[in-house]
Order: structure tokens, then C-alpha cells, then sequence
């Protein structure tokens, strides 16, 4: 079974991968091949296009919120679901192909997303220092690693120095001790019933004025909980939205089946994304 992740070899999702695998062995056979891609949407086309069996892909961070690429190529493509999710401890290391004083580094590398995560971190002690995104972390740290010569650094995991034999010039640099992020595992089945499940839909509801209020009335009369709700642009025209929902429950449950019937009939449509076991917070060690 191949599952693809984004990669190079030392990212954090590669990370939370291998330990998504120690916890889910009802859901995947041995044996299993693990494939980087590069970018997000790469990684999922393959899946959907049925080159890989599986894609493992960050969805939201604890302290910057939506990966918005996941969510949006989720929306557009066809037959796959989310089938797990996983939650997993984030820690950010400042990474240098040598030691260096904090004063000398001239550009720091990283993914958008950890750029973001150690923004106090950046602005107190690396003020002079330019910050450049990458696709994603352990390509930023591979980038230092072939520049070794360079006053440059990169925000990674621990593992990709230790990978790629580079200095950790600092350890746990995040924002917040508790920032974490939500990858899923996104197959082409529908996960089966749990005892406690999630479900997450696209709502489309249009620009008619209440039209999203109406819709999430539909939920609250039937006492159904939303836990998550964000929006996204509908790429179609500006100031239209889509909306990402998380909903506590199975998709074929009584009540969400009505929930998603009334919806239908007020003109909004629904896409499903997934029904799956909700996730614990994962300890690493």
C-alpha cells in the first residue's frame, strides 16, 4: 500500500506520519511504502487519481489555523474522504549548518505555516533576518544544508538536523508550548461508524442574505454540535464563500441525515468530506 505525505524525508508531517502508522493498524495492511511529494496538491491529485492509496496532509495548525490549500483542494476533488485524523505536537527548532551567533543569520527558511508559529520568537531575536517561505520545513532545512557556507537557517524538526547532520542553534522556539497541528488521512472509502465520530461537509449556501445562518439553524433544531466552522473563498467571484464544517456525529445518523435533507431542500448543497473517529492529542515523549 502506498501513502503519500509531504515531504522530503524529515518533515514534520513525515514525522507525525510514521507515528499515525503505530496507531492504526485496523485501518492499514503491511506492507506499506511511504512516498514524499512536494506540494499539497500534488499529493492529493496522485490520490485521487489512484497513483497512491492514501495521503496523509496537515489541515489546521493550533496557532495559525487552516492550511488553506488542504482545504481547498479537498473541495475540488472528487471520491475521497478523510478517514482518520491525527493530532500531533509541533516543536520548532531553529536549524544552522553550524553554530552561529543570532546576529549573523541573514535569511531564515520555512514552511509558511512555521514562519508563522514562531513569529515572537523571529521578531525578538532575529529582527535583521529575512524570511523566506518554502513548500515545506524539511526542504527548508535541506536547503541549509546545501548551502553550508551561507549566515543561513532554517525552522524545522529536530529530526530533519539530525537527517541531514546540521546544528539545532535552538529548541522548542514556537509561540506557544501547547501549538499542535490536525493532519488527516484521506483514502477513497468512507470510514466506518464509530462510538465517537466526526463528520466534516463543504456547505455551499450561495449569497442569498441569512442563507448561512438559516443553513446552521438546521443543526441547532436537531441539537447537533459544530465544532468547526471556516471559510474559504469560492474562487469563482470575489466576496463568495464556501464553508468547512466539522460536526460531531456520523453522517448516517438520523438526525444529520435530516439536517442534510433540510439543507437540500432550502437550496444549499453539501459535499461530504469524511465521517471518522475524532482524534486524541498524540504525547510524544
Amino acid at each position: 500500500m502506498n501513502i503519500g505525505y509531504l515531504g522530503p524525508k524529515g518533515s514534520f508531517s513525515e514525522e507525525a506520519l510514521q507515528l499515525f502508522l503505530t496507531t492504526q493498524s485496523d485501518l492499514l495492511e503491511p506492507p506499506l511504502t511511504l512516498v514524499p511529494f512536494t506540494t499539497i496538491p500534488k499529493l492529493l491529485t496522485a490520490c485521487q487519481d489512484l497513483e497512491i492509496e492514501g495521503a496523509f496532509v496537515p489541515l489546521e495548525n493550533s496557532t495559525e489555523g487552516q492550511v488553506g490549500v488542504t482545504m481547498d483542494m479537498l473541495g475540488q476533488t472528487e471520491s475521497l474522504y478523510i478517514m482518520r485524523e491525527f493530532i500531533f505536537p509541533v516543536d520548532q527548532c531553529l536549524i544552522t549548518a553550524k553554530p552561529l551567533d543570532l546576529g549573523q543569520i541573514e535569511q531564515v527558511f520555512s514552511h509558511e505555516q512555521a514562519l508563522g508559529q514562531c513569529r515572537d520568537f523571529l521578531e525578538a531575536h532575529l529582527p535583521q533576518a529575512e524570511q523566506l517561505p518554502c513548500p515545506s520545513t524539511a526542504e527548508a532545512v535541506m536547503k541549509i544544508a546545501n548551502s553550508p557556507g551561507k549566515h543561513w537557517a532554517a525552522l524545522g524538526p529536530r529530526r530533519a538536523a539530525e537527517i541531514y547532520n546540521l546544528h539545532c542553534e535552538a529548541e522548542r522556539i514556537q509561540d506557544s508550548m501547547l501549538n499542535a497541528t490536525r493532519f488527516i488521512f484521506v483514502g477513497h472509502h468512507l470510514a466506518e461508524m464509530n462510538e465517537e465520530d466526526k463528520t466534516s461537509l463543504l456547505v455551499i449556501t450561495g449569497d442569498t442574505p441569512g442563507a448561512l445562518a438559516s443553513a446552521l439553524q438546521e443543526f441547532a433544531l436537531r441539537n447537533i454540535n459544530l465544532s468547526r466552522i471556516e471559510s474559504r473563498p469560492s474562487k469563482k467571484k470575489l466576496g463568495e464563500y464556501v464553508f468547512f464544517v466539522d460536526i460531531d456525529g456520523y453522517v448516517f445518523s438520523p438526525s444529520l441525515q435530516e439536517a442534510l435533507w433540510a439543507l437540500k431542500d432550502k437550496g444549499v448543497s453539501t459535499k461530504l468530506l469524511g465521517s471518522y473517529p475524532k482524534a486524541q492529542p498524540f504525547a510524544k515523549e
